[in-house]
């Protein structure tokens, strides 16, 4: 509406060099952005920027011809265009004039128009490869549907980009066309007007319109060139591998790359000094820069080959540059004070040095994963006899290794009768009441028959926790693929069919992190893929593929807390709280979540401290027992207060089993159903 207002309405002079002003800057605006993006998609607004920016100097065209026509006198900006690039001379105005719309019209619009259209049929031609490959891709695991969702949005912008710069670039190519038009027009209107309506001379008429209508064109094809400049940049900038990038950048580091090719550059220029009638002062002094800029090209590549011939140095090096490193997995940091602790050469260290493997072949054989090796560095800025347990360098976990204590299994109370001077404490692994004995007292202990660990095995009970805590965050992609290739030497066909046929890489990572997060052993890879193959074709979400799966593995789930005897001790759940969690389940397009209200799950979770709380220390973790659909959410609701206590549904249970109930779980008294 405001360029239909230009178009309609006189405006006066000071605000038309406002605006003249503003296009020529808008213009530069553009041209600068144009360089600097990194590909034509991040400008994708150009086609519409090409539109806006047209029409708003054909606006500009009809209110300075309008000025010009009616008042002689179209501002600042135009009488010093007309006076200054043109010298005042109409003849070298004119000559300007064209010459500028020439090269916008023949040389830059003309071939942007035609790179736009080639762009735009292959960029369509080329829009089904390349949504079969992105489809192809995510079929094979290689990334997950948010990718290949960006991946297909930033496809159609780029088709829908060039199709419209296809169009776009008709509206400069007339804008060019129309600016010749309009000067011719405003020059013939001019000397009419002031010769037969004003009464001037056929000279000074020429000499006032023409120098305006010259200053008019010019200070509209100077913008419209820059637009079309950058309308030139955007279509025929080709995508740099690297990230951050512009034009001139990449200009450099192209040309920049042969040396050989500067090199003959300044050879020519040497022998085109020496032909006579030349001027030899330019050619020798570009010649004179040109092989200064291939002798340091020459001479910096010739190092960087010598610096790769030269052998590297010793890994123990202290000089040497470091080197690209990903993070630690599991790093152990002790304190200045128990650095003896993990000497090599100390009682601490050898025990250390066999309980460590001894723990993560252990860990496997429990869990399935395969945990990397662990770091243990001394010395560290922490207070104390203290040590913290870093995650991908990140401290998680942090504990105590008194010196004059040792912990024990025996709880405080049992220890009473030995009078050691026990006190009270939680083993770091089971969670279950534990005991500090004070370290004079060890021999006595150990005489008792009771177990007393050394710090240095107490140090391994805590990263024994942490590392079944954490277990899952060592599942990533990589460890997955490396399981899959191992299964595939013995079961080639099965992972053939079932990755990625059926369920990709990403869906088979997050199955085995949610089994493992649940202190499910993931060792029976061969029946986990199996159960993804039979499941897998009518599920996707895995939430529900991982209950699939456990359901698979019934018989290693319910022998794993079973009796001797063969019973299986659970708790069950009032149908009430179930169907409180059944009705509160949120189901959306990126998961399902829990969404009790507060009170409820107070209530809830007061239900099941109230049941399992009395249990003895000495107790196994207890087996609460519930029905399919509400499984995953009753166990993040009893992992809040027991986070070792199983949760198993109806369909897991094997027939070998006897379940037999020893409690509900049961809101009776609780103020919110009560």
């Amino acid at each position: 509406m405001s360029i239909v207002g230009m178009m309609l309405i006189p405006l006066p002079t000071p605000l038309l060099d406002v605006l003249l002003t503003a296009n020529v800057c808008v213009a530069t605006t553009i041209l600068m952005v144009a360089i600097y993006i990194q590909d034509a998609t991040k400008i994708a607004a150009f086609p519409t920027i090409l539109l806006i920016t047209t029409l708003f100097r054909l606006g500009l065209n009809v209110s300075t011809t309008r000025l010009i026509l009616l008042q002689a006198d179209a501002g600042e900006v135009v009488r010093a265009f007309g006076a200054f690039v043109a010298g005042g001379n109409i003849v070298v105005g004119v000559v300007i004039f064209l010459i500028l719309t020439i090269i916008q019209f023949v040389v830059i619009t003309k071939g942007a128009e035609r790179v736009a259209e080639v762009s735009a049929r292959f960029t369509l031609d080329a829009l089904p490869g390349k949504q079969m490959s992105i489809d192809a891709d995510f079929r094979a695991g290689l990334f997950d549907i948010h990718e290949a969702r960006r991946r297909r949005n930033a496809l159609q912008r780029e088709s829908q980009l060039y199709g419209a710069m296809d169009g776009a670039m008709k509206f400069v190519k007339g804008d060019a066309i129309a600016g010749i038009i309009i000067t011719i027009i405003n020059i013939i209107g001019g000397l009419s007007i002031g010769v037969l309506q004003r009464g001037m001379e056929a000279g000074k008429a020429a000499q006032t319109y023409s120098l305006l209508t010259i200053g008019d064109g010019l200070v509209s094809q100077i913008p419209a060139l820059l637009i079309s400049v950058s309308a030139g940049i955007v279509v025929t900038r080709v995508a740099s591998e690297e990230s951050e990038t512009h034009l001139g950048k990449d200009i450099g580091q192209q040309i920049l790359a042969q040396p050989k090719a500067i090199a003959i550059v300044s050879v020519l220029l040497v022998l085109l000094g020496l032909v006579p009638g030349l001027p030899k002062v330019p050619f020798f002094l570009l010649a004179l820069v040109m092989g200064g800029i291939a002798y340091g090209l020459f001479r910096t590549r010739r190092l960087a080959e010598e610096a790769e011939a030269q052998p590297e140095d010793d890994e123990d090096d202290l000089g040497s540059e470091p080197g690209y490193s990903l993070t630690v997995p599991i790093l152990v940091q002790v304190s200045q004070g128990l650095t003896a602790l993990i000497d090599r050469e100390g009682e601490g260290g050898k025990i250390l040095a066999q309980k460590v493997p001894e723990l993560r072949n252990s860990l496997y054989f429990e869990l399935g994963v395969l945990f990397p090796p662990i770091q243990i560095r001394g010395r560290q800025p922490i207070e104390g006899n203290t040590f913290a347990v870093l995650l991908k360098e990140v401290p998680i976990y942090t504990g105590t290794i008194p010196d004059d204590k040792r912990l024990t299994d025996e709880s405080a109370e049992s220890l009473a009768i030995f009078q050691l001077g026990a006190e009270e404490a939680i083993h770091p692994v089971t969670g279950k009441p534990a005991a500090w004995i004070p370290v004079e007292k060890e021999e006595t202990a150990k005489a008792a028959g009771i177990r007393v660990y050394a710090p240095a095995e107490l140090l391994v009970l805590h990263l024994a926790g942490f590392l079944r805590n954490y277990a899952h965050e060592f599942i990533g992609l990589q460890e997955v693929r490396t399981m899959l290739d191992q299964l595939s030497e013995s079961h080639p066909s099965l992972v053939d069919e079932v990755v990625p046929k059926v369920v990709n890489l990403f869906q088979i990572t997050e199955v085995l992190q949610r089994l493992v997060r649940e202190r499910v052993s993931i060792r029976d890879l061969k029946g986990i893929v199996e159960a993804l193959g039979e499941w897998g074709r009518m599920e996707t979400d895995p939430l529900q593929l991982t209950e699939l799966v456990r359901s698979s593995l019934s018989r290693p789930l319910c022998f794993r807390h079973a009796r001797p005897d063969g019973k299986l001790l659970v708790y069950t759940v009032d149908p009430e709280i179930q169907q409180a969690v059944s009705e509160s389940i949120r189901r959306t397009t990126t998961g399902n979540y829990l969404g009790l209200s507060p009170d409820i799950q107070a209530d809830i979770l007061e239900a099941i401290r109230r049941e399992l709380g009395p249990r003895p220390a000495t107790a196994p973790p207890a087996v609460v027992l519930v029905e399919n659909d509400v499984r995953p959410y009753v166990r993040r609701l009893v992992e809040l207060e027991f986070p070792d206590a199983a949760v198993l549904s109806m369909r897991e249970l094997t027939p070998e089993l006897i379940p037999q109930p020893v409690g509900m779980i049961s809101l009776a008294g609780a103020g919110m159903f009560g």
